[in-house]
């Protein structure tokens, strides 16, 4: 899959079956974004959520309805993790099963690392929603620490990935262009 101004194309996950469904929440974190370069998008940030929950934020999220061996193919690809055969670099089992998943929900858990030194390690657990919980991807809590020291860089991300970003707000019905512009360029020039 590559959408427009993307360097690099993402294989996705390897069962290509659409969402069941897509959602629209706006949850209490705050949106980010860290690191100056990636492969995918070149030159500029990349989004984040901070893992720690703040009623004085709004994060738009956008969520599909997938199945939870999807869910670990994206993760794994996120991190860095698949190889050309589609395996997951030295994982025998998925990175999240469904007995880590229930007991996650049932302690009411929010946030589980499952992949040590990945920019996406974190796991958050968001509550449910149809019965079906909501996870995201994104940096762990010692990465924020990092970003708001100065060790790993902040940085606005790129007009190609801020624009994939706000289009995808619009087409969602979300926030008018304006809007959507203004948010991830609120969010991105935000210190920590």
């Amino acid at each position: 899959m590559q959408v427009q101004g993307m360097t690099v194309p993402c294989s996705g996950s390897l069962d290509k079956s659409l969402p069941r469904s897509i959602i629209w929440k706006v949850l209490p974190h705050r949106l980010l974004f860290g690191r100056s370069y990636t492969r995918t998008w070149g030159k500029g940030g990349v989004a984040f959520l901070n893992p720690e929950r703040d009623t004085s934020e709004k994060a738009h999220l956008c969520m599909y309805r997938i199945t939870l061996e999807q869910f670990n193919d994206v993760l794994a690809q996120e991190n860095s993790l698949h190889q050309e055969d589609g395996a997951i670099q030295g994982m025998v089992s998925p990175l999240l099963d469904v007995d880590i998943l229930n007991y996650v929900a049932k302690n009411k858990s929010t946030r589980l690392e499952t992949i040590k030194d990945g920019w996406y390690s974190t796991v958050l657990y968001l509550g449910e929603e149809d019965n079906v919980p909501i996870l995201t991807m994104t940096c762990s809590a010692s990465d924020i620490q990092r970003f708001k020291s100065g060790e790993f860089p902040t940085s606005a991300p790129s007009r190609d990935y801020m624009n994939t970003l706000a289009n995808g707000l619009v087409e969602g019905k979300q926030l008018t262009e304006a809007a959507a512009t203004a948010y991830v360029d609120d969010a991105a020039s935000r210190r920590l």
